[in-house]
Parts: structure tokens; C-alpha cells; sequence
């Protein structure tokens, strides 16, 4: 009698709260990991943007650089304004991931810069 009571109440009741006891733990343990799976992809997504920053920075100062040379250039040489563009085009040309008119919104800011600086120093 003892027997059939333990094969046929107790080791079915003990089987199943082990498993529900694992069940809990499996999911506190995927909820955990999914969590950090979040913050992980969060922290990748950052980087991401921070290199597409950090390069955008490095393009545009390329296109800087390349200005001042240009104005640099011009003055000694008497270019005009549409020569000195064209040159600032040739130096930069596949150097950058730049779209043209972010190539040009930097161009006209560097120049207005410089011509600032121009204008302040006579």
C-alpha cells in the first residue's frame, strides 16, 4: 500500500513541482537574458551612430582642409570663386562618403569662415 501511495501520488505531485520550480527558472533566467539582449543591442545601435558621427567629422574636415588650401592657393595664384570650387571638388573627389550638397553646405560654410577671418585681420 505504502508503495502504490508513493508510485501514484508523491513521486507524480514531487515530479511536478520540480518542474514547475524549473519552468520559474527558465523564465527568470530568459527574462534576464532578454533584458541584456536589449541593452546590448542598445549599446551596438550607439556605437553605430557614433562612428557614422565620428566619420561624417573626419569627411567634412577633409573638405575643410581642403577648402583653406584652396583659398590658400587662390590668393596667391588670383583664382576666381568658380576655379577655387572646382579645385576644392578635385581634392575631395572619393576622399568622403559626403552627399554633394553636404560637400557644398561645407564648402560655403569653410569659405565664409575664412573670409571672416579676412575681414577681421585688415
Amino acid at each position: 500500500m505504502n508503495t502504490m501511495i508513493v508510485n501514484s501520488i508523491i513521486i507524480p505531485v514531487v515530479g511536478a513541482g520540480i518542474g514547475t520550480i524549473l519552468e520559474i527558472g527558465r523564465r527568470q533566467l530568459k527574462g534576464y537574458l532578454d533584458s541584456k539582449q536589449d541593452l546590448i543591442q542598445k549599446q551596438q545601435e550607439a556605437i553605430k551612430q557614433s562612428m557614422g558621427i565620428e566619420l561624417y567629422n573626419k569627411d567634412k574636415q577633409v573638405v575643410q582642409e581642403a577648402v583653406k588650401t584652396v583659398e590658400q592657393l587662390g590668393k596667391e595664384f588670383d583664382w576666381d570663386g568658380t576655379l577655387k570650387h572646382s579645385k576644392v571638388l578635385e581634392f575631395v573627389a572619393g576622399k568622403t562618403g559626403l552627399s554633394d550638397t553636404e560637400i557644398y553646405n561645407t564648402i560655403k560654410a569653410t569659405v565664409l569662415e575664412v573670409n571672416k577671418y579676412k575681414t577681421v585681420q585688415k
